[in-house]
């Protein structure tokens, strides 16, 4: 394989990454710093994708203002879902809300899972670019796979800023850090989870718009890749944003640098065996630092 070969390749593999980066970090929000496992996560974000592909092919939104739209419409539904679903049942069982949100969420999976294939059948999503290709001497870049490069890095810009700079996003780090000090202070717990949920919805249908620009969507794809990203969650460490981000883009460049040789198929099968050994050997996550024992 040449440089230029590999170079194309390893830029695929950092998109797919980047992808899985966004679900992973969509579901680390509400899973690794407010313990609610959304399993829905992921059929929203194939949702997105198949609602995103219907308005392109109507020609009703550009491509840039359906990257706008659509995640503010689908962090809505996720408000909405979490005020409906899980409100209550958080209210109730505060300290062991994970096996009611684990079925909810489960259900509410399965409902949009079933409303995709009743809507669109069995058919996959994917669109055509509109952007042409930039070319640099034997190097080429698709003017989407670009697009999808700039909006990640700046989402991932704007998601810091609004963890560290704002007053909503320093009441979620601190629940994170220390819940019950936090709730004796006066932040709400049902609504600053409201919060999450809703950006993490938003996640999911940014990762599921990069998703159907760069590959194809089917109606089933949702919940395989919510346990990939729980999965990166899990090695990866939870308790930080960070984390997740790393590990997707680890996963997505091996899982494609992997395929060549490979096949898809078991370079995707090869890379689930090795997020299982992590879990087995190093439970406690990659990125974390063992602690240390004292011997007398």
């Amino acid at each position: 394989m040449d440089l230029a070969s590999f170079t194309q390749l390893l830029l695929s593999g950092l998109l797919l990454g980047g992808i899985y980066a966004m679900v992973a970090v969509g579901l680390a929000l509400c899973f690794g710093v407010l313990g609610l496992l959304n399993l829905a996560h992921g059929a929203f974000l194939v949702l997105a994708g198949f609602t995103y592909q219907a308005i392109h092919g109507l020609g009703l939104l550009g491509p840039l203002s359906g990257f706008l739209l659509i995640p503010l419409v689908f962090s809505g539904l996720g408000w909405l879902a979490y005020r409906l679903l899980l409100q209550n049942p958080l209210k109730r069982a505060s300290e062991d809300f994970l096996a009611p949100a684990l079925l909810i969420t489960l259900g509410l999976a399965f409902i949009l899972e079933e409303g995709t294939s009743l809507v669109w059948g069995r058919s996959v999503a994917g669109t055509i670019s509109p952007f042409s290709s930039l070319q640099w001497g034997e190097f080429y870049i698709p003017g989407n796979r670009l697009l999808v490069l700039i909006l990640m890095l700046a989402i991932s810009g704007v998601l810091q800023f609004w963890l560290t700079h704002t007053d909503s996003g320093r009441r979620l780090r601190a629940l994170a850090q220390d819940p019950i000090g936090a709730t004796l202070v006066g932040v709400s717990l049902v609504r600053v989870t409201a919060v999450a949920f809703a950006v993490s919805t938003g996640l999911a249908a940014v990762a599921g718009l990069f998703y159907v620009t760069l590959f194809t969507v089917s109606p089933h794809l949702g919940l395989p890749l919510t346990l990939k990203a729980l999965f990166i969650i899990v090695v990866s460490g939870s308790g930080s944003l960070t984390r997740p981000l790393v590990g997707g883009l680890a996963l997505g460049t091996v899982e494609t640098l992997l395929a060549p040789p490979l096949g898809a198929h078991w370079a995707n099968t090869l890379t689930i065996v090795l997020l299982l050994a992590f879990l087995c050997y190093r439970p406690e996550g990659l990125f974390v630092m063992r602690p240390s024992v004292g011997h007398k």
